[in-house]
């Protein structure tokens, strides 16, 4: 009753514009607060100053902020315009016909999850039905806490996230579909220069939880309205992931530069034949090419997938950075010449084959604490590994013939979608160095 009655007054002061902002910021801001904390008991709207232009069909708020029980919004200038106000207070056309023309330019967006520690910000968002785009500028998804406090906050292992996209891009969104029954459609999403910087806290228990992480059919299973996305492309990307062995110390880096990927037929609809078919590249550790082809199927059970790809050339002592502090092991001289590698996982088995041509491949066991070489524990086991276990070079034989890694592992409980893909790849690359 209270909108309806804010709907007429509306009406009348888009008509009388000396009487227009008098009632836009008095009587009918009010009721809207009033009946939003009607709606959502424990949750608090306010909007600022209201301004509305006859001839643009432009309704301007110079803030907007929203507080709930476990969330707070807020929203700087926020400009609507194109809307058929009439239409509307009418109540005689569907909302997607109502909001046909209409256009979104918002400025200094952010939202914070209290109890989840993360918050997200966006410089500004615009969005056009005509023009079937959305555009989001300047996004960042970040911690609320330092590492430390925000580890400490969760008795068991989890994982940092630090996200920024400069610029995102859908492009042939269906706002119909999505307004008239939430369907999110889209011909393609564009992420340029992102970069993702990831760390996980090793130092702690594996959490014991039923719940095993969602798999990516899995994840877009679990979203009820349908979603589809033609091809989402990540442009001249950077990924950072770090691990850390004991709280407080420096964590071992991977990294992944000049990243670009391609995903196409993204959807949690689809017959048994329905799958995303996957192309990335980048550079690992700023070094070797890597390039990946995978395909992911929509349906069935547990995870199943298949990849493929290649690595070039490059010195292997760079891994070091990662594997020093995560895995206390250092690779002492080594280089690689190409690596090939080709996997399928089925309903959480992998099995595959791994090639590489590489040679002088000489590693170090490290201490724990030290970190070191140094200890006798330290060089009898190094010295147990290079003379025993390592095989240091790999190349054809005199009849041509060339070692293979065998792929072989079955998904634990706790293992993530990128954990499986890694951990079966690994598999292989210890089989081959055997």
């Amino acid at each position: 009753m209270a909108v309806g009655l804010c709907a007429a007054i509306f009406a009348v002061a888009l008509l009388i514009p000396g009487l227009g902002g008098a009632l836009l910021n008095g009587y009918i801001k009010g009721k809207l607060e009033s009946a939003f904390a009607t709606a959502h008991p424990g949750c608090v709207l306010r909007i600022g100053a209201l301004e509305y232009s006859f001839g643009a069909n432009r309704l301007v708020s110079k803030s907007v902020t929203m507080n709930t029980p476990d969330s707070t919004f807020a929203a700087g200038r926020v400009a609507l315009a194109g809307v058929r106000w009439t239409r509307l207070f009418l109540g005689r056309e569907a909302p997607a016909e109502v909001f046909a023309k209409a256009s979104l330019d918002a400025t200094s967006l952010s939202m914070a999850f209290t109890h989840a520690h993360y918050g997200i910000t966006t410089t500004r968002l615009r969005a056009s039905v005509p023009s079937l785009e959305l555009v989001a500028e300047g996004t960042e998804l970040r911690p609320l806490l330092r590492d430390e406090a925000l580890f400490a906050a969760d008795g068991f292992r989890t994982t940092r996230f630090h996200l920024v996209v400069p610029e995102c891009r859908v492009l042939g969104l269906a706002y119909a579909a999505w307004i008239r029954a939430g369907e999110f459609r889209a011909r393609e999403i564009q992420l340029l220069r992102p970069s993702l910087d990831a760390l996980a806290d090793r130092d702690k228990p594996v959490r014991p939880s039923g719940l095993r992480p969602l798999m990516v059919n899995e994840a877009l299973a679990a979203i009820r309205p349908p979603l589809q996305v033609g091809l989402l492309t990540i442009n001249d990307g950077f990924l950072n992931y770090g691990e850390r062995v004991v709280a407080g110390a420096a964590p071992g880096v991977l990294t992944f530069t000049a990243l670009n990927l391609r995903a196409e037929a993204i959807s949690n609809r689809g017959g048994a034949t329905a799958a995303i078919r996957l192309k990335a590249q980048g550079k690992l550790m700023d070094a070797g090419a890597l390039k990946v082809l995978m395909t992911i199927p929509l349906t069935g059970p547990d995870v199943s997938l298949r990849y493929s790809g290649t690595l070039s050339a490059m010195d292997l002592t760079r891994l070091d950075a990662f594997l020093d502090r995560a895995e206390h092991i250092r690779i002492k001289s080594g280089r690689v010449n190409e690596v090939a590698f080709a996997v399928e996982v089925i309903a959480g088995q992998a099995h595959g084959r791994v090639r590489a041509s590489y040679r002088d491949l000489k590693m170090a066991v490290l201490d724990q604490e030290t970190g070191t070489e140094k200890g006798v524990g330290n060089r009898i086991a190094s010295f147990l590994m290079n003379t025993f276990q390592l095989r240091h070079s790999n190349g054809p034989d005199a009849t041509g013939a060339v070692k293979e890694g065998k792929v072989d592992y079955r998904r634990k409980r706790n293992d993530t979608f990128i954990q499986v893909v890694w951990f079966s790849l690994r598999s292989g690359l210890l089989d081959l160095i055997k």
